[in-house]
């Protein structure tokens, strides 16, 4: 059965790691796919990733389930999501981060994007500091595919997360950075486990 609309937005979560792509733009080349525009959801001194509220009618809000298999599997599937912010953010925030724990929450073109925007991270000298908010809200959710799959949309605010220097920690963002929109997230339930597959920025959706 497939349930729409769904909306699930957990209280802050503490980023220790995200999706560095989704960030900055300028370090690579900017896209709608994968980690959107890469170096742009630290290491344990990392702030929360905060919910934002949309700003302008680009994702639906209603009700989160509180029952039955769909409102379960909504509720894992941001679970998910959330904990591969983490997981980003705090190695992109480290010099001496590899991304293994990457391969717990994501793969496919998700987790390709992620290890690539690592490396570029790394060679570039930089780090990732202050913190992203997000607000995924569950736009689809099919518990009788094989696998199970979901789509999460977000409203990405990273308006006070920065690339800076891996040592003097000076700000160093792009000029023309992107530092709110919409991205689609496409996740698949992996034996128990739900992992990101896809993200995607929605160019020219604002929120």
């Amino acid at each position: 059965m497939r349930q729409r609309g769904i909306v699930l937005r957990p209280g802050a979560i503490g980023v220790g790691g995200l999706i560095l792509a989704l960030l900055l733009g300028g370090c690579s080349s900017s896209g709608a796919g994968g980690s959107a525009d890469r170096l742009g959801a630290n290491a344990p001194t990392v702030a929360a990733v905060t919910p934002v509220t949309p700003s302008g009618g680009s994702a639906n809000v209603g009700n989160a389930p509180t029952d039955g298999p769909e409102g379960a599997a909504g509720r894992e599937a941001v679970r998910a999501y959330q904990n591969w912010w983490r997981a980003q953010a705090e190695a992109y925030g480290r010099t001496d981060s590899d991304g293994s724990g990457f391969r717990s929450f994501a793969s496919g073109q998700a987790l390709t994007d992620a290890l690539v925007d690592l490396k570029e991270l790394h060679e570039a000298k930089l780090v990732m500091t202050g913190e992203p908010r997000n607000s995924p809200v569950v736009k689809s959710l099919d518990v009788t595919a094989d696998p199970n799959t979901a789509v999460i949309e977000d409203c990405l605010d990273v308006s006070g997360w920065h690339q800076a220097d891996a040592v003097t920690r000076a700000v160093k963002d792009p000029p023309d950075r992107a530092t709110r929109y919409v991205a689609t997230v496409s996740l698949r339930l992996f034996q128990t486990r739900w992992l990101i597959d896809e993200f995607k920025r929605e160019v020219g959706r604002t929120c």
